[in-house]
């Protein structure tokens, strides 16, 4: 019986060593022509500390990387500029990657406001007859960070250093449209914005022109493999890029006396402005964790 007990185990165990031997060996490093999504999350970070600390201001808003044209010194960009970027590479081999970090931002927002109708108030001082003004606000957005990078590493940390360009614009139009025309009578029409100049003239439209960002980053990080294909990483950036600012303008009307009509002009109201940036920030992405398939 021992020997045929012994004799079991002998074909067992080889085969066993043999089915452990085909087990492939996890991969957890990305290889070349692996694609790569990321997402920062600082901001879920700050979400769940919001949640035990009462504090009230608690959006998710960020989460995906931040846009590089965000907080610019000397440029109102506030609402401008995309809210979030997506993050994404491609391995063009197992150490070396393309990189970009793209931001895309449209909004066109309209509001009514109820004005007296002043026609139905001429006819009867009492009356009670509304008409509805309009402001349409259309924002325009967009942050590109592209290059490559160079991962440095053979176990589940990797040193993450790249370079690359920084380009972007934002822009700004305001439309008003009122209810209550201007006319040789009615010189200063009511209105919902309260827009009439010192001249008497009433805004159409403001108008900027666009705010262009160029530049080059330079960037240095780490990422830790988890799991297979998934990493935490953390990186800085030293940027340097140059802001052109856009001539600001206005388009209005009014009653011209000394030309006894109703007259449009033109206006600039401000020739553009310029600045440059330079130094360390956390563009893209501050602490981030990215998928590899």
């Amino acid at each position: 019986m021992k020997r045929y007990i012994l004799l079991l185990a002998m074909c067992i165990v080889p085969l066993s060593l043999a089915h452990a031997q085909e087990e492939p060996a996890k991969q957890y490093l990305p290889e070349e022509g692996d694609i790569a999504i990321g997402i920062d999350v600082a901001p879920l970070f700050r979400y769940v500390g919001n949640l035990f600390n009462g504090s009230t201001d608690n959006t998710l808003e960020s989460l995906g990387g931040e846009p590089f044209t965000e907080d610019v010194d000397g440029f109102d960009v506030d609402d401008i500029q995309p809210d979030v970027s997506i993050m994404g590479k491609y391995m063009l081999t197992d150490n070396w990657a393309l990189r970009a970090n793209i931001g895309l931002m449209i909004r066109s927002n309209t509001t009514k406001i109820y004005v007296a109708d002043d026609a139905a108030i001429l006819n009867n001082p009492l009356s009670e007859d509304k008409l509805i003004d309009r402001r349409n606000m259309q924002r325009h957005g967009m942050s590109a960070m592209l290059g490559a990078e160079y991962h440095r590493g053979s176990r589940r940390i990797q040193g993450i250093f790249g370079a690359g360009v920084l380009v972007g614009f934002n822009k700004q139009v305001t439309k008003y449209t009122y209810a209550n025309a201007l006319t040789s009578i009615n010189q200063y029409p009511t209105s919902a914005w309260g827009t009439m100049n010192a001249n008497g003239y009433r805004t159409l439209t403001n108008k900027s022109a666009s705010n262009i960002f160029l530049g080059l980053y330079g960037s240095v990080g780490v990422e830790w493999f988890v799991a297979p294909k998934l990493a935490l990483g953390a990186e800085v950036n030293l940027a340097l890029y140059y802001v052109r600012g856009g001539q600001e303008y206005t388009y209005s009307e009014g009653y011209n006396v000394y030309l006894s009509k109703v007259d449009t002009r033109y206006d600039i109201v401000s020739p553009g402005d310029s600045a440059f940036r330079f130094g360390t920030e956390n563009l893209g992405g501050s602490l981030y964790m990215s998928f590899y398939f």
